[in-house]
């Protein structure tokens, strides 16, 4: 779907760089290009069909597309980009070349905030592959730093400086070669101006003269790339600018987004990366230094190794401000899916429950058939809700960084299963009904859970500088819910344990007798079951004390 947008932008893009050029050889005539644009219209026309009939056929599978798609056709028709599109061919059959350029840029315009809309659906994966990117390139600093340190520390020993020359080089070398692959990965529009060769006859950025001179800070073709801000000028967590609209001409240093006006040039080079940045100043003076070392000053390159030194530092601040923003948009996208979820298995449960009562009201020797083939129903839809509490087990999992939410997840789905086990078998007892109850009672207890979660996401949004809940780190890894949350949880599991023993000990045969023994096998099972559920509790409340959830 979102190819076949991207496919459609395309053709707009060549369509518009035809008109823009009507007497070039490539371009041939408006009736020609009107036809080509006409073919784009249509194709756009039957892309907002097939939208909507992909909206139908997700809507009962999966609602969350289904509802994208229908809110991508939606800002289609507001934007009347297929309006736009018919009226391009017009122009272009008139010759109005002007007027259709000015009508394919808007038109592409909205094209690329309807792909980017319908690309948002992917947007977990780009994040995880993003944080993924961070935390290699904040290793690499790392590396850099220690190689960094060690030359420094030699300099200011007894070494000879010529001989930490080659070293110090090499460091400048894999600092440069960091910050080209940062800008290839994440400014993709910068990197033909980064890679962009200077004169004949003149060197690279870093690169000596071929008579081994190269003047300390001086600027040399290419040093400076467009856009380029000074150190103090970056701000933590600023991210690469977004790509250009087709066939528009961006200045150098950022493109602007689609609809909107030109930003100021000291605008555009905060939008840069900032860590790139950093790490070519920091390459910068690692030159410098080498270039001291090997003129055997050894306090000025200990000056200039310094300065290097900071800005990798610099640099790796700059990385974990990405990293943690990047980790809160994730931790705000899961937070709000499982909320999501659970409200979704808590409606299906109330209504299996409410089912399930009034069942159980009729007396065994009353039910028909009938009652038998309605409890199996109900059996069919609590296996249904487990297959929710699944999808929401697994998404815990893979987010890795709770153990009682998790946990919790798990004994709803044990209840969840043996309260469809026994309705198969049409047992509309108390056991039945104190599971369903204790389903319920969970379900909401994770919904509060993920509500103050979120709140207090939004507090930390709003003040980045709020101190972290006791225990909690600074760490690039901040967890899904704090331990506060943890223990809450584990505390909520605990007492639903209560409970069902007190509600156990109500079903023996002899109610107030404190050493009373199960008799019924039924019974017994779920005792035992429950003690299982205890040992559970115990190992995971051992396990958040001892840290192995971070």
């Amino acid at each position: 779907m979102a190819l076949l947008l991207a496919f459609v932008v395309w053709h707009g893009t060549v369509a518009r760089i035809h008109a823009q050029e009507p007497g070039s050889s490539a371009g041939g005539s408006s009736s020609e290009l009107a036809l080509r644009q006409g073919r784009i219209a249509d194709k756009y026309a039957r892309l907002e069909q097939l939208m909507l009939k992909m909206a139908e056929v997700d809507a009962a599978t999966n609602p969350k597309r289904a509802a994208l798609l229908k809110q991508a056709v939606q800002q289609s028709k507001e934007k009347l980009t297929r309006t736009q599109l018919e009226t391009v061919v017009k122009l272009l059959d008139q010759q109005q070349l002007k007027r259709a350029v000015d009508g394919q840029s808007t038109a592409t315009s909205e094209m690329k905030l309807l792909l980017e809309l319908l690309l948002s659906e992917n947007r977990a994966d780009r994040n995880k592959g993003e944080q993924d990117r961070i935390k290699q390139y904040i290793q690499d600093v790392e590396r850099l730093l220690r190689l960094q340190k060690d030359v420094q520390g030699r300099t200011a020993g007894d070494e000879q400086p010529e001989r930490l020359a080659p070293d110090q080089g090499k460091i400048a070398e894999r600092t440069g070669d960091l910050a080209k692959q940062i800008q290839k990965n994440e400014e993709p529009n910068q990197s033909s101006d980064a890679e962009a060769k200077p004169a004949e006859g003149e060197p690279m950025p870093g690169e000596q003269t071929p008579d081994g001179e190269q003047k300390p800070g001086e600027k040399k073709p290419g040093d400076e790339r467009p856009g380029d801000q000074k150190p103090s000028e970056s701000k933590p967590g600023d991210m690469p600018d977004k790509e250009p609209m087709p066939g528009e001409q961006p200045k150098p240093g950022s493109q602007p987004m689609p609809g909107q006006a030109q930003p100021p040039q000291d605008q555009q080079q905060q939008q840069q990366n900032p860590a790139r940045q950093r790490l070519q100043q920091a390459e910068q003076k690692m030159r410098e230094a080498q270039k001291k070392l090997e003129e055997a000053k050894r306090d000025d390159a200990q000056e200039a190794q310094e300065q290097a030194r900071q800005e990798l530092e610099k640099a790796k601040a700059e990385l974990e401000e990405i990293l943690r923003q990047l980790r809160e948009e994730e931790i705000e996208r899961t937070l709000a899916q499982l909320e999501a979820r659970f409200r979704k298995m808590l409606e299906m449960q109330l209504k299996v429950q409410a089912a399930t009562q009034r069942l159980a009201s009729i007396p065994p020797d009353a039910r028909t058939r009938e009652v038998d083939i309605e409890v199996g129903k109900l059996s069919i839809e609590e296996r249904k809700i487990a297959l929710e509490a699944d999808k929401a087990y697994q998404l815990l999992l893979e987010e890795g960084s709770s153990i009682a939410f998790p946990e919790s997840v798990e004994e709803i789905r044990t209840d969840m299963e043996q309260v469809a086990e026994r309705l198969s078998r049409t047992q509309l007892d108390e056991v039945t009904l104190g599971a369903e109850e204790d389903i319920i009672s969970a379900l909401n207890e994770l919904i509060a859970a993920l509500q103050q979660a979120q709140q207090d996401q939004e507090k930390k949004r709003q003040n980045p500088m709020q101190p972290m809940p006791p225990g909690e780190g600074q760490s690039e890894d901040q967890p899904l819910v704090d331990r506060i949350a943890e223990l809450k949880m584990l505390k909520a599991m605990q007492l639903r344990v209560n409970e069902r023993t007190k509600r156990f000990a109500g079903m023996l045969a002899e109610p107030d007798d404190i050493t009373g023994q199960a008799t019924d096998a039924d019974l017994q099972s779920a005792i035992e079951k429950l003690s299982e559920r205890q040992s559970r509790l115990h190992r995971i409340t051992r396990d958040i004390v001892l840290g192995k959830n971070q």
